[in-house]
């Protein structure tokens, strides 16, 4: 019986992440953001590391991603995406309400 929990929430584990839209991978010295848009044309990354100028993220294998430096000195970064034009905030664990109205995420690392 606790063989067929352990699979069983393995495979919904599995089947989540895979599900997935969006995460983030940490190095030592960068941070990649993953999105998976399979119909998106353009994905465009927003943070105030860079004053919120767009940076383009890169499809790679099904996949748009997204590489930066890890900022020295700052322990958070917040961000959202635009995708095809439109706002997109990806599923994370702390939001903030921006000045306009909308949220954005926070990543502590």
């Amino acid at each position: 019986m606790i063989k067929l929990k352990v699979g069983t929430i393995i495979i919904l584990f599995l089947a989540v992440t895979a599900c997935s839209r969006h995460y983030v991978k940490q190095s030592e010295d960068s941070l990649s953001f993953y999105y998976n848009g399979n119909g998106a044309e353009k994905v465009i990354f927003y943070s105030d590391i860079n004053n919120y100028a767009g940076s383009h993220f890169k499809r790679n294998e099904g996949y748009w991603i997204y590489t930066l430096d890890k900022p020295a000195n700052v322990e958070e970064i917040k961000f959202f995406y635009k995708v095809d034009e439109k706002v997109y905030l990806p599923e994370c664990m702390m939001k903030i309400k921006d000045e306009f109205g909308g949220k954005l995420c926070i990543l502590e690392f």
